[in-house]
């Protein structure tokens, strides 16, 4: 290679004038190679890490270019250039800085939208068949629960986290006693073809949905007033203020029943619960049958109590009974013997 390759600066020519012939082919061999690589270079980085590879062979090259310098030699010594080219490299950091920081508020919107809808699940409780449970409300008020029978209501009876709901909201599927609490919002239970409202008071409230026949609820008041209307027709209301007076809602288009009167005493006697085998002697003297259980039942565990008008048959008794019980029952020569759900005898 010759001085005159069009690439090298008019500084360097002059230089390698003054170096033996055999350092000068060294030089021109290696400018030879840089000329190649800057041919194939895709950034500008190349050409400067090729001039500092050279740099590093001959420092003794690395000087002011003279005036009247050719305008195309790079100034390695312009200090706004050396700053320009430190700061290319920070736009990619940057960029990814970006993306951890959307990616950060995608994660939290995402945290909170979950919070949210885990918080606005109802709070469910449940008393399985042979067992009662007492479930204490947000407010203070209190549901007993019959076997059998599950409640659901709101988080703390609030529409969101710190805000109150207009009213104090439970859903009932089963039998309870309700104490409310009083309170500036009204109370309500809603079930699945009844509503009672409430503000404070005392009332029991029987709802079973899951049986074969249409749902049928059944109100109570021991204590205080309740209104009673109908899922369809809220405005059809039944209002029930003396100890025992009742009201049922079976068909949804024709509205709650008149008040009437009942024994408090009987239909709280699921509270008392007595054993299965002295509520089966009950019925033994009152339908003059025969009433035999089975040795798969746990006699001492299983407790009961019942309240039904004179007409009803002693079939339909057994029915629920065995329902709330998770028991069975099969017909005798004399009556009918009742057995655990579990014998497939």
């Amino acid at each position: 290679m010759s001085t005159d390759t069009p690439h090298m600066p008019d500084d360097l020519k002059d230089r390698l004038q003054d170096e033996p012939a055999d350092t000068r082919a060294e030089l021109e061999a290696v400018w030879d190679l840089l000329g190649t690589a800057e041919a194939t270079a895709s950034t500008e980085a190349d050409s400067d890490a090729a001039w500092a590879a050279l740099l590093r062979r001959r420092p003794e090259l690395d000087a002011t270019p003279a005036d009247g310098a050719d305008p195309a030699s790079p100034d390695r010594t312009d200090p706004d250039s050396e700053s320009r080219r430190r700061e290319r490299p920070a736009r990619a950091p940057k960029r990814r800085q970006q993306w951890r920081i959307a990616a950060g508020l995608a994660l939290a919107a995402l945290v909170l939208v979950g919070g949210l809808w885990l918080w606005r699940q109802p709070v469910t409780v449940t008393a399985p068949p042979g067992q009662q449970r007492t479930a204490p409300l947000p407010d203070g008020s209190t549901a007993e629960l019959n076997s059998g029978t599950t409640l659901a209501h709101r988080r703390d009876f609030q529409a969101w986290p710190l805000i109150d709901a207009e009213e104090r909201s439970v859903r009932l599927d089963g039998e309870a006693f309700f104490e409310v609490a009083d309170g500036e919002r009204p109370f309500t239970v809603r079930t699945a073809n009844a509503q009672v409202v409430v503000t404070g008071t005392r009332f029991n409230v029987r709802a079973h949905s899951g049986d074969d026949a249409a749902p049928q609820t059944e109100v109570t008041v021991v204590d205080g007033q309740v209104r009673v209307s109908s899922q369809e027709q809220p405005d059809q209301e039944v209002v029930l203020s003396t100890p025992g007076q009742v009201s049922r809602v079976a068909d949804p288009a024709d509205g709650p029943t008149p008040p009437q009167s009942t024994s408090v005493e009987h239909v709280l006697a699921w509270r008392k619960a007595q054993p299965l085998t002295a509520v089966l002697r009950d019925l033994e003297r009152r339908y003059d049958a025969t009433l035999q259980l089975h040795e798969s039942v746990e006699r001492p565990r299983t407790h009961v109590s019942l309240y039904y008008p004179e007409s009803t048959d002693l079939e339909t008794i057994l029915h629920d009974l065995c329902t709330a019980r998770d028991l069975n029952y099969r017909p005798t020569s004399r009556g009918f013997e009742i057995f655990a759900a579990s014998d497939t005898r």
